[in-house]
C-alpha cells in the first residue's frame, strides 16, 4: 500500500456502517487459480488442507497484502484466523436459519470498540468474492451499523418474516474484497442468480480473543490433574484453561446469591438488573430502528380530509412564499435555484391554521418525542418547505462529530436521549426520484468526520439514503446528531413539508430577549465589565469554539472576544463590546 493509513473516507465508511468494501482486490488470474482449485478439489472445505497445490492459493489469501493492510488497521495488529475457512453458498449454509450477531447483548469477543481515537474491531468476516453478485441475488446479507446497535434485534428481523426495511445485499464483483465485522447482524439467504454462488470467508479475531477451540487432535481435551479430580465439577469449572473443545464455550456457573450450580448447556449467564417493559407504549421495532438509524417514518397519521386542507391552505397563501438561499454549498450534484419557503403556518387566519394547529401536540407524535427524549420539548411553530422542480438540495449537514451535546444522541438504561429532533409532515407523495430528504443512517454515531462527498452527495460513497414517503406520513430524525440534508427537487409537482424542529427541555437552540445578560439578571449586571457579562448571559445555541462573546487568557489577564465563527446561529450574540460605560 503506498499509504500508512486508511483514509478519512474508509475510517467513516466502516465506524458507521460496519462494513468495508475494496474492490478489485484480486486479479482475474487469481480468481481463476482458485475457482479453479475448488473445481479440482470437488469440495466446498478445508481448503486450507488439500493436497499439493490445490491448497496454496487459499494459504496465501491467509496473508494477502492489501487484507494485512486493512486489518492491522480495523482488527489491530497481531489479528489471528479463528476458524477455517468456507464457502458460503446454499450447499454449506442453511440458508432457513436466523441471521445472527447485533450488539446487544454485547458480545465483547466480537464487538467493536473505540476510545481516544484507537479502534479495535474484535471479529471480522472477510469475503473473498470468486464470482459476481448483482443486485437482488441474495446469498450472503447483513444489516449495516448493527456493530453499535443498543437494541436487541428483533425477532422477526432475524428469521426474515419482516427485514425488508433493514437488510441489505452487497453487489460484488470476481475479485472484490468485503470486510464485515462479526458483530453486524449477518447471515445468508437462498441464492437467487444465476450460475453458482462462490463467496470465500475467512474469520479474524483479535490476539487474545477466545472465540472458537481449534480442530488438532491436542485441542480436544483440557489435561485433569489428579489435584483437581479431587475438586467438586463446580470448582473445576473455575479452573478452566480456553482453547480446547471441552472448554470453549466453559462451563456455566449459575447462582442467585446463595447457593451455585453447574450448568451444562453452557449458555452465558450474565444477569442484568433490567427488564423490558411491556407497559412503557413504546413499539420495540420502532425504537430499533430509530437507534438503528437515526430517523422514523409514522405511516398515515393524516387523513385525505387533513391532507386536502393544508394543501389548500399553503395554495391559498402561495404570494408569501419566500424564496429562500440556495444551500447546495458547491456541490454539482445538489446544484440548482434557492429554497421556497412559506412560515407562520398557525398564525394563518381561520380557518386555514386549523390544519397545522393539528399537529401540534399530536398523541401520536408527542409520544413519540417523549420516548425519544423526554417531555418538555418545544417548537417554534411550523414551516412548508415547498420546493419546485430545480430547487436545489441542501448540502447535508450535522453528525455526531464533532460532538455537541446540545444536539447529540445517547442511548442509556433503554433510554434514547436525543436532544433535537425534527418532525416532518408530509402533504405529498415523495418518490425516489423527486429529490427531498435524505440522510446518512447511523450517522449520529460516528466517530470519524464526514467526507466532504457525502456531505454535497457528489461522491456519497453508497452511504445516503432517500427516504421515499407518502402523503400523511411523519418524518422524525435526529437534527444534529444524524447526517441529514435535503436532495435537489426534480419532480413537476412542488414538495410539500411541514417542518417541526423540536428542542429538549434541556439546551436552548434559538437563542432570545433572556440571552442578554440585562433581560435574565436585570440590575445585577449594572456597571459589569464585558469580560463579566460574557458569564452572565442566558443559554444559548452556539457552542462551538467560535461562540461569542468567549473569554481567552491574554498576557495573564481575562479578555472579552468577539471575533465571530463561521457556524453562529444566535440572532443574539453581540457584534462587540456591550457594556454600559
Amino acid at each position: 500500500m503506498d499509504r500508512e493509513t486508511m483514509t478519512n473516507e474508509e475510517n467513516y465508511a466502516f465506524d458507521l456502517t460496519g462494513y468495508l468494501h475494496i474492490p478489485g482486490a484480486l486479479t482475474r488470474p487469481e480468481v481463476a487459480r482458485l475457482n479453479d482449485a475448488i473445481d479440482r478439489a470437488g469440495s466446498l472445505e478445508g481448503m486450507l488442507g488439500w493436497e499439493g497445490d490445490l491448497r496454496e492459493p487459499f494459504r496465501d489469501l491467509l496473508i494477502q497484502p492489501q487484507l494485512v493492510w486493512y486489518l492491522n488497521q480495523i482488527v489491530g495488529h497481531g489479528f489471528r484466523l479463528d476458524r477455517a475457512p468456507e464457502i458460503l453458498c446454499d450447499e454449506t449454509c442453511d440458508t432457513s436459519a436466523p441471521l445472527v450477531g447485533g450488539n446487544e447483548p454485547r458480545d465483547p469477543a466480537l464487538a467493536y470498540y473505540y476510545q481516544n481515537s484507537r479502534r479495535f474491531c474484535e471479529g471480522v468476516r472477510v469475503i473473498w468474492a470468486l464470482s459476481d453478485v448483482k443486485a437482488g441475488d441474495d446469498g450472503f446479507v447483513f444489516v449495516p451499523c448493527t456493530h453499535k446497535s443498543n437494541v436487541e434485534t428483533p425477532e422477526d428481523i432475524l428469521t426474515g418474516e419482516d427485514d425488508s426495511d433493514y437488510l441489505f445485499q452487497p453487489e460484488l464483483k470476481a475479485g472484490d474484497l468485503l470486510i464485515v465485522g462479526l458483530s453486524v447482524v449477518q447471515g445468508m439467504r437462498p441464492w437467487q442468480g444465476e450460475g453458482p454462488q462462490r463467496l470465500l470467508s475467512y474469520e479474524y479475531v483479535g490476539r487474545g480473543v477466545i472465540r472458537s477451540a481449534g480442530p488438532g487432535p491436542e485441542s480436544e481435551k483440557m489435561p485433569v490433574s489428579d489435584r483437581m479430580e479431587e475438586l467438586t465439577p463446580e470448582q473445576r469449572t473455575s479452573l478452566y484453561r480456553p482453547g480446547y473443545r471441552d472448554t470453549t464455550p466453559p462451563p456455566t456457573l449459575k447462582t442467585d446469591g446463595e447457593t451455585i450450580a453447574l450448568d451444562e448447556s453452557r449458555e452465558i449467564f450474565h444477569p442484568s438488573f433490567l427488564m423490558k417493559n411491556p407497559n412503557s407504549g413504546i413499539d420495540a421495532k420502532e425504537f430499533y430502528f430509530w437507534d438503528l438509524n437515526g430517523y422514523l417514518v409514522l405511516r398515515g397519521i393524516m387523513d385525505e380530509e387533513w391532507l386536502a386542507q393544508a394543501n389548500a391552505a399553503i395554495d391559498k397563501f402561495e404570494d408569501r412564499i419566500v424564496v429562500g438561499d440556495e444551500l447546495a454549498r458547491g456541490s454539482k450534484s445538489l446544484a440548482g435555484t434557492g429554497r421556497p419557503l412559506l412560515g407562520g403556518l398557525t398564525q394563518l387566519p381561520s380557518p386555514y391554521c386549523d390544519s397545522f394547529r393539528r399537529m401540534l401536540a399530536h398523541p401520536a407524535v408527542e409520544h413519540r418525542l417523549n420516548w425519544m427524549g423526554a417531555s418538555g420539548g418545544r417548537t417554534g411553530g411550523g414551516t412548508a418547505f415547498c420546493a419546485v422542480k430545480g430547487t436545489s438540495g441542501h448540502s447535508l449537514h450535522d453528525s455526531n462529530e464533532p460532538l455537541n451535546p446540545g444536539r447529540g444522541y445517547i442511548y442509556q438504561n433503554g433510554r434514547s436521549f436525543c436532544e433535537a429532533v425534527t418532525v416532518t409532515w408530509q402533504l405529498r407523495d415523495v418518490a425516489e426520484a423527486d429529490g427531498g430528504f435524505a440522510c446518512v443512517p447511523g450517522s449520529h454515531k460516528a466517530y470519524y468526520r464526514m467526507p466532504r462527498g457525502v456531505s454535497s452527495c457528489d461522491d456519497h460513497m453508497g452511504l445516503v439514503k432517500h427516504v421515499e414517503m407518502k402523503a400523511g406520513d411523519v418524518l422524525f430524525f435526529m437534527d444534529g446528531g444524524t447526517t441529514h440534508g435535503t436532495l435537489a427537487w426534480k419532480s413537476d409537482i412542488s414538495r410539500r413539508g411541514i417542518l417541526h424542529k423540536y428542542s429538549s427541555r434541556n439546551f436552548n437552540r434559538s437563542g432570545g430577549d433572556l440571552t442578554h445578560p440585562e433581560k435574565r439578571w436585570g440590575d445585577l449586571v449594572s456597571g459589569m465589565t464585558d469580560e463579566q457579562m460574557a458569564v452572565m448571559r442566558g443559554p444559548d445555541r452556539d457552542v462551538f469554539e467560535k461562540n461569542v462573546p468567549r473569554l481567552e487568557i491574554a498576557d495573564g489577564s481575562v479578555v472579552a472576544s468577539y471575533e465571530r465563527g463561521g457556524a453562529l446561529y444566535s440572532k443574539e450574540a453581540p457584534q462587540g463590546p456591550v457594556a454600559k460605560k
